[in-house]
């Protein structure tokens, strides 16, 4: 047997644009991270486009077959939303999602990625293995640093709360174009992967396949499950602590972080609360003796 753990909770934003997948009858299973335009579509329309694809498609179809039926979906749905071809569409104004999607297999395991969603393995000997990485938290970075060394040239280190949050949303407002300037990097060597319903959100998505020797546990994690405050790879830290103590505490670890910082001074972000998504899948022993032993 395989024992799954998933939350799934939304953040400070009126609407949660995180989905998940938990399709037992294929044990295909995802977390999707829905991005909003700037200025554009609701990030919602394109998690819940992949999510359904994923969830209803033709059992016969291959697990890349359908998440390629899941990026031309989001083609379709965004015409019927705008009336114009996706291509014809800014990229800055699309509908896009990340992904971190499995299909488990008797001996082997597909995984595919893209965005900042994240997948790990976990291994009988203690071992960690990332099978995806985060291209999207760079250029997150360097906009966050931007925009917090602006406040702070702006306003001294025992400012009210109150005038804090009044800079940071003039500021805030003042990066907007370099947001914009960020995501019309998507699909690009020099930017980032995300599904965006053209043919170049393929092209861009990593993919591949693990035999399953060994394996002890798998975590999918969208990025507002990442802890604060890490100093280094904040995903590794993630992981770890995902691994030894479940996907709830992780969960409960995030939230306790965030509403200790109402202000967002500690832990510089650009939303009081991202949305929160996370799968833990754990293989019972008797599920690993029947992997070790097939040959």
């Amino acid at each position: 047997m395989i024992h799954i753990s998933k939350v799934h909770k939304q953040g400070s934003a009126p609407a949660n644009e995180d989905a998940y997948v938990e399709n037992l009858e294929r044990k295909l299973f995802a977390v999707i991270d829905g991005a909003t335009g700037v200025g554009g579509l609701s990030g919602k329309i394109a998690a819940e486009t992949m999510q359904h694809r994923l969830n209803t498609g033709n059992v016969a179809d291959s697990f890349i077959s359908l998440i390629q039926q899941g990026n031309t979906d989001l083609a379709e749905r965004t015409k019927l939303e705008l009336g114009q071809e996706i291509n014809a569409i800014p990229k800055e104004k699309r509908s896009t999602c990340g992904m971190a999607a499995i299909q488990i297999h008797e001996i082997y395991m597909e995984y595919a990625q893209s965005g900042d969603c994240m997948i790990f393995v976990k291994y009988r000997d203690g071992g960690i293995q990332a099978l995806s990485y985060d291209h999207v938290m760079r250029l997150d970075e360097k906009a966050l640093s931007d925009l917090y060394e602006s406040i702070s040239g702006r306003i001294g280190a025992d400012v009210s709360e109150e005038a804090f949050q009044k800079v940071y949303q003039e500021e805030k407002e003042r990066i907007i174009p370099a947001l914009a300037a960020n995501r019309r990097k998507l699909n690009t060597v020099q930017g980032y992967s995300i599904m965006d319903g053209t043919a170049a959100a393929m092209d861009f998505l990593s993919y591949g396949r693990i035999p399953l020797q060994q394996v002890e546990k798998v975590l999918l994690l969208t990025d507002g499950m990442q802890i604060y405050g890490v100093d280094g790879d904040t995903w590794g830290e993630t992981a770890m602590y995902a691994m030894e103590y479940g996907i709830e505490r992780l969960l409960s670890y995030v939230v306790q972080q965030e509403a200790s910082d109402i202000s967002l001074q500690r832990y510089p972000r650009f939303k009081h609360a991202d949305d929160k998504t996370g799968i833990l899948l754990e293989y019972s022993d008797e599920e690993k003796e029947i992997i070790k032993n097939t040959k």
